[in-house]
């Protein structure tokens, strides 16, 4: 009886996470769908899951939204801001974690609030601000300004992963002769790698998708890849298929990088839930 319960339970837990699974990816998949379909399967009324799939769609993105450089743009700011805030997150968070700072609480509360900031409480000051420094437009800009609001939840998660770390681990470092940046580097960091995978990762998604700071300090071919579905708003209406593809586009990369990092995210996100 209690096997059959068991067995049961677990038959539950499997349908349950199928159903919520299949609910967050059917939305995903009806937009990689809608990308190879025809405008008038597009349009139907009745949708439609067996159609002949045409990369007219796909054509017209590469052909006339400059794909390729708006993606490598995204790329760019995205790679350029995860490295940036990692740098200046991690000997931060080791500071937080390890040395008494005065008025350590109000300063965390402090960097959370600068978190709960919207950007677009900012984006007019920061705007004339660029354009009299001269950064309006370019790379800089935008690789500043992500890492300015991505780097105070980093520093905060990853102060939560070094928070874990054994207290035991900083004074062996220092007994084999290792100052603060020697057991930072050699002690802490390799015991932080699934955190650090973990933030890198939240950092890259959370600026590949932002699409206020984009589209507004920068334009042209400088543009990062998001703000180029403005492009599928017509005066004749949506572009609804080459908005599609579009999305597609966007999806890909940061979905294979999410797989491709699902181990180290498993670890990252279960640290210190079992402390031995």
């Amino acid at each position: 009886m209690h096997a059959e319960r068991r067995i049961n339970t677990q038959l539950l837990r499997i349908l349950g996470n199928a159903l919520l699974v299949a609910l967050f990816m059917f939305p995903l998949a009806w937009m990689v769908l809608g990308s190879f379909k025809s405008d008038a399967d597009l349009l139907s009324p009745n949708p439609n899951l067996f159609f002949t799939p045409t990369l007219d769609h796909w054509r017209f993105i590469f052909a006339n939204w400059n794909v390729e450089t708006h993606l490598f743009n995204s790329l760019v700011v995205s790679t350029a801001t995860t490295v940036l805030t990692l740098i200046l997150a991690v000997p931060a968070a080791y500071g937080f974690s390890r040395f008494p700072i005065w008025r350590k609480s109000d300063i965390v509360y402090n960097l959370l609030s600068i978190k709960m900031i919207p950007p677009i409480a900012s984006i007019v000051p920061l705007f004339v601000l660029l354009r009299q420094v001269g950064l309006y437009d370019t790379f800089s800009a935008l690789i500043l300004l992500n890492t300015s609001f991505q780097l105070p939840f980093a520093i905060l998660v990853l102060k939560s992963f070094m928070d874990e770390i054994p207290r035991e681990i900083d004074e062996a470092a220092a007994i084999d002769g290792c100052g603060p940046v020697g057991t930072l580097w050699r002690a802490i960091l390799p015991l932080s790698v699934s955190g650090l995978v973990c933030i890198s990762l939240f950092v890259f998604i959370f600026t590949w998708n932002e699409f206020l700071i984009a589209n507004t300090l920068v334009g042209g071919r400088l543009r990062p890849l998001p703000p180029v579905v403005g492009l599928a708003l017509t005066h004749r209406g949506i572009l609804w298929g080459p908005a599609l593809a579009l999305g597609t586009v966007v999806l890909l990369p940061v979905l294979a990088l999410a797989f491709s990092l699902s181990r180290y995210m498993a670890r990252g996100l279960t640290f210190g839930a079992v402390k031995g």
